[in-house]
């Protein structure tokens, strides 16, 4: 009989919100109780990232470079140390909270909102299977080179085969493509961020600056994006997007809103 498997995203973000995904993990339960966790790092995003954001994954040597780590009948530190164990003794509450009635500590640390403190690290499920994005048309939408910049970066730090105008991005080119983006990308969006606070300030010494207006959602829409949200059935982030708004105004918002 087919095994139980539960795939998932190993991630983190930087400082300035790009989401890079350093590795793959998939857990497989038998009807034997035998079970096996699979971590199969994407070495070519762990290049990109700085030691002071990404100190490795816990309880792997990623200096062996293996194109698969597998730990058979034991639970990898990684797991252990973010998850709850079966001896803990609000494991219930915690599984309730996260719509859970069955200890599944890979389901559980991509259902949860908890956050680890130890690292940047979390875990999400994949999206789809897609490995090759072609972003000639969203592109073409955008105005500002910087926005352009983010863009190409965002598709990069997730592993993905990017094609842009012809030009292809891949595992062979990854890393020179970020360095160049990412630092006319910094320098551009700290640019524009020093005009906007200087243009503020003026506006605020004229009088002319009243603070930026609240974004206007509907509330049937607000309601039903939070009564999925904390039901689990989406994550915080697609919660945000939905709402085109940010996951800290998301948070705001859902504070004084009472759902089922």
């Amino acid at each position: 009989m087919e095994p139980y498997t539960v795939n998932a995203l190993i991630c983190l973000k930087d400082d300035l919100g790009f989401e890079y995904v350093v590795s793959e993990i998939e857990y497989e339960l038998w009807e034997n109780d035998t079970f096996e966790y699979r971590f199969r790092p994407n070495y070519s995003v762990i290049e990109l990232l700085d030691s002071s954001v990404f100190q490795g994954i816990p309880g792997i040597d990623l200096e062996l470079r293996r194109k698969e780590y597998v730990r058979r009948n034991s639970i990898p530190t990684f797991v252990a140390e973010r998850a709850p164990s079966s001896n803990r003794e609000d494991l219930w509450r915690l599984l309730e909270d996260c719509g859970m009635n069955y200890l599944n500590q890979l389901e559980w640390l991509i259902k949860t909102d908890t956050k680890y403190i130890g690292d940047r690290l979390y875990v999400r499920r994949p999206l789809d299977g897609e490995k090759v994005r072609n972003l000639d048309g969203e592109i073409a939408k955008l105005k500002r080179s910087c926005d352009v910049q983010r863009k190409l970066l965002e598709n990069i730090c997730l592993g993905l085969t990017v094609e842009f105008e012809r030009f292809v991005i891949d595992d062979r080119n990854r890393k020179s493509c970020y360095d160049l983006l990412y630092r006319l990308y910094k320098r551009e969006s700290g640019n524009i961020k020093k005009l906007q606070s200087e243009g503020i300030a003026a506006a605020k010494k004229n009088g002319k600056y009243h603070g930026r207006k609240a974004i206007q959602v509907d509330d049937t829409k607000l309601y039903e994006v939070c009564r999925k949200y904390r039901n689990h059935q989406i994550t915080l982030d697609e919660a945000a997007k939905l709402l085109n708004m940010s996951t800290s105004t998301f948070y705001r918002r859902i504070k004084s809103l009472k759902t089922d």
